[in-house]
């Protein structure tokens, strides 16, 4: 099927909330600017992807709710550990919502690009990479389950979307519990249209550091794709225990990527794999200056540890990428310095996160006061455009 713009399939203004932003996108002429999402999520639909499902576990896709049945609930654990996403609970307090926002629910592709034009159009955006959730959850699973649930994502996609929509695009999910069988995804479908990266969640029980994952390294760098590392939440880890949420939320993000990205460079990832470009999402960015200083300390004292590195890790922390969302905007004058010290004009990149409680209309970048009218073009979609390589 050739592919067709969404912008004059649907009127603009549909129903669906986002007042504000929509005013916001008016009042500073969104539709002048080409502004990328890098991180707008959905809830795949499991009972559709169960079509593109081999053996038992097509059963479980098929599955009435596990919570209602103890029988499906039972499977559920057995095959995948934690089917669904962990509660927003914790002690008993459950996390914000936002009644603009449409909630968590399985779309048919159909309702799905609906949704997203809605959005997209409404609030000023050109372009979207829309992600999984419940499947990046999946990476602490049994190594067949979680590649099983990586390729029937990625099928789900192209079959109903990828390459029909110019404006919607994905990130194929890679399993890292069996690194050959990634490798093996990322040389399926790495050129397909509209698979603009990959993405593995930073909660994988393993360290990207290790030699284990070389086989994902050397199919993503062959086709040219950047590797996102997702920041993910497990609120039930007993290093969170005894906090209220909002404490847990704040930490569990950033540590999450930190645990990764500390790998990946004191390993040498980058010095073996110099071509690849590494993205850290949803952990916001005030966490980075500190983890640079901390890295550069340590390992002026003991080099010995990391033998491959040729430069301090600050500078291959400089050189990577990270989106936006959450942006901490408590202290303009930190996030500044920090702009500046991390050179965010060439590589950070816009992410709403959007429908997540925090989510980030396009307008938390565009109104940064110590942004350039060039800076703010970059973060809002040039940068994404580059490192996704979206005009190819």
């Amino acid at each position: 099927m050739q592919s067709q713009s969404l912008r004059h399939r649907y009127p603009i203004r549909l129903p669906g909330g986002l007042e504000n932003a929509i005013k916001q996108s008016d009042e500073r002429r969104f539709e002048k600017l080409d502004i990328v999402d890098t991180d707008c999520h959905q809830v795949e639909p499991f009972k559709i992807m169960a079509k593109y499902v081999k053996g038992p576990l097509q059963n479980v896709f098929l599955s009435p709710d596990p919570e209602e049945d103890p029988m499906q609930k039972n499977l559920y654990t057995h095959y995948a550990g934690k089917f669904r996403e962990p509660s927003n609970y914790l002690k008993g307090i459950k996390a914000t919502s936002r009644p603009e926002t449409k909630g968590a629910e399985w779309y048919s592709a159909e309702l799905m690009v609906d949704l997203f034009t809605k959005l997209m159009y409404d609030i000023g955006i050109k372009a979207s990479i829309v992600l999984p959730s419940p499947t990046l959850f999946y990476s602490s699973s049994k190594p067949d389950v979680e590649t099983t649930v990586a390729n029937a994502y990625i099928d789900y996609m192209l079959d109903n979307i990828l390459g029909k929509y110019t404006e919607i695009h994905t990130l194929a999910y890679v399993p890292t519990n069996a690194p050959e069988n990634g490798a093996d995804l990322i040389d399926r479908v790495g050129k397909e249209k509209g698979v603009a990266g990959l993405i593995v969640s930073s909660n994988a029980p393993t360290l990207a550091g290790s030699d284990a994952w070389d086989p994902i390294y050397e199919a993503a760098q062959k086709k040219g794709l950047s590797i996102t590392f997702h920041a993910n939440r497990d609120l039930e880890h007993p290093f969170y225990k005894g906090f209220e949420f909002v404490g847990a939320h704040a930490l569990s993000f950033p540590f999450s990527l930190i645990r990764q990205l500390t790998s990946i460079v004191l390993s040498g990832v980058p010095v073996r794999f110099p071509e690849l470009n590494f993205v850290f999402e949803e952990g916001g960015v005030t966490w980075i200056p500190w983890l640079y200083n901390r890295l550069d300390d340590e390992y002026v004292k003991r080099r010995i540890e990391a033998p491959l590195l040729e430069k301090l890790p600050s500078e291959y922390i400089k050189k990577f990428y990270y989106s936006s969302q959450p942006l901490e905007q408590s202290h303009m004058e930190t996030l500044e310095a920090i702009f500046e010290m991390l050179d965010f004009e060439n590589h950070l990149v816009y992410a709403s996160d959007y429908p997540h409680w925090d989510f980030d209309v396009p307008s938390v970048i565009y109104d940064l006061p110590f942004l350039s009218e060039t800076a703010k073009k970059k973060i809002l979609g040039g940068n994404a455009r580059k490192v996704f390589k979206l005009n190819n």
